[in-house]
């Protein structure tokens, strides 16, 4: 089921008020540079709503009608293969956004977009941010930030997937999210970590197992944290004598 239009979005079941919606979109770093009044126009127009783990916001071929901002939870975004298991471009967490690229261009979407947990996003419309965007210029530079933070991201998965081995590419993952939860105990599965890395679920284990053997890693169910950051970024560089052989 694809995000509904305007019409069909069910009652916002927090922050209900224009103040409200305004202090959430200020708190995102995509937005946080607009001036108050600039905030205040477009809380007016975005929408809140509940998402369910599991649930389907969007999919590859949709139209795109705008972004998501996450207010609560997280997004996984994914692309199908024909095999049948997705490729995880990225988890995308409260504060952050998800949709840009159709926002820009008004072309389908590029891929699918999962609530990986329960939460809450808002919806923010193509007709009413581009105005906002023609009229401020840090708007424009903060989107293309973003959208130059996610093209590195998914440069790196490319090259990593081209070239480097299933110790490499787990360790690059791993250490992406630990960046953007900038924390040393990340929230993943190891399904999860094994599809950003564009590998099994069993490899993955079997890979952080041996890991967690050598003490630069420990892990709990949903849950991967980093004993030895310097480690995992020697296997990240593709240094053999430090991968699970």
């Amino acid at each position: 089921m694809a995000v509904p239009r305007r019409a069909d979005l069910a009652p916002p079941q927090k922050a209900d008020t224009l103040a409200d919606r305004a202090a959430l979109l200020g708190r995102a770093p995509l937005l946080r540079r607009l001036p108050a009044e600039a905030l205040a126009r477009l809380a007016g127009f975005a929408h809140l709503r509940p998402m369910t783990k599991g649930e389907t916001l969007f999919r590859r071929g949709d139209p795109g009608t705008g972004l998501l901002l996450v207010v609560k939870g997280r997004i996984r975004v994914s692309v199908p293969s024909t095999e049948g298991r997705d490729g995880v471009l990225n988890l995308v967490r409260a504060g952050e956004v998800v949709g840009e690229i159709a926002l820009l261009d008004g072309h389908p979407r590029t891929a699918d977009a999962i609530a990986d947990t329960d939460g809450e996003v808002m919806l923010l419309e193509r007709r009413d941010l581009l105005p906002l965007l023609e009229e401020n210029g840090s708007l424009a530079l903060a989107l293309m930030e973003v959208l130059c933070e996610r093209l590195r991201q998914t440069s790196a998965q490319v090259e990593a997937l081209m070239f480097q081995e299933t110790g490499p590419r787990l360790a690059r993952a791993l250490l992406q999210l630990s960046a953007v939860q900038r924390l040393a105990s990340v929230a993943v599965t190891q399904k999860q970590l094994g599809e950003m890395a564009g590998t099994s679920r069993e490899s993955a284990n079997r890979t952080l197992k041996a890991w967690e053997a050598k003490g630069f890693v420990s892990l709990v169910p949903g849950r991967v944290t980093l004993r030895d950051e310097a480690a995992i970024r020697t296997i990240a560089e593709g240094v053999r004598e430090h991968q699970e052989g």
